[in-house]
């Protein structure tokens, strides 16, 4: 009895050096040899190969080709890290995030800081917000310079005392203050000055002082 022949073809795995000559955004071309290969990325590679980079390539048993590190790249050429959806960088100790020129933060969605004690310190800033909601229940502010561009402003607070060394106000439409009761004291001269002054009383109104001047 003859058995017909069956060819099979068994691949062993083994590591090669090749230079990426397409990258996309899951599969990558790359030229080892004489040979080009679409590769896929190992879940070990955090960086992102580009084109030109010269990569680590396993082939697999099963023929399958996969990146498993990027081991040259030109140096004025952009990184990427690579992490999969839901993913965490943690550590026990200090984590310290420094970048040399600058260091942004971006999220097409929500960025949430979270923090036990939070300390912010710039020479200048700047912040650009649509909406903001702020709750305090203890806020103690130190500025120098302090600029507020802002279209509409609510603040509620139970408590607020503010010590200032100089502070001016500049109003371009109305300015409008009700409270239950207000007290101006002044260590100096306080000084009113408007084109018309009308003050209404709906009790009682008086005028208190060593000299007054009218005129």
């Amino acid at each position: 009895m003859t058995l017909p022949a069956i060819f099979h073809e068994t691949f062993e795995a083994r590591l090669v050096t090749g230079r990426v000559f397409r990258a996309e955004e899951t599969v990558f071309r790359v030229v080892a040899g004489n040979a080009t290969h679409d590769a896929s990325l190992a879940a070990s590679c955090l960086l992102a190969p580009r084109e030109n980079d010269v990569v680590l390539l396993a082939m697999l048993e099963d023929g399958a080709h996969v990146i498993l590190a990027v081991l040259f790249r030109e140096e004025t050429a952009p990184a990427r890290l690579r992490l999969p959806e839901n993913s965490a960088v943690e550590c026990s100790g200090r984590l310290t995030l420094r970048g040399g020129r600058s260091l942004d933060l971006e999220s097409a969605g929500a960025l949430r800081l979270e923090s036990k004690d939070l300390a912010v310190s710039a020479v200048n800033a700047e912040a650009g917000i649509v909406k903001v909601n702020t709750v305090f229940e203890a806020a103690d502010f130190c500025c120098r310079t302090l600029t507020t561009l802002g279209q509409t402003a609510v603040s509620v607070f139970r408590s607020l005392t503010q010590c200032l060394g100089e502070s001016r106000r500049m109003v371009a439409g109305a300015d409008e203050t009700r409270c239950a009761e207000s007290i101006l004291v002044a260590d100096g001269t306080a000084t009113v000055m408007s084109k018309n002054s009308l003050a209404l009383a709906e009790e009682t109104a008086r005028t208190d002082a060593r000299l007054i001047q009218l005129g």
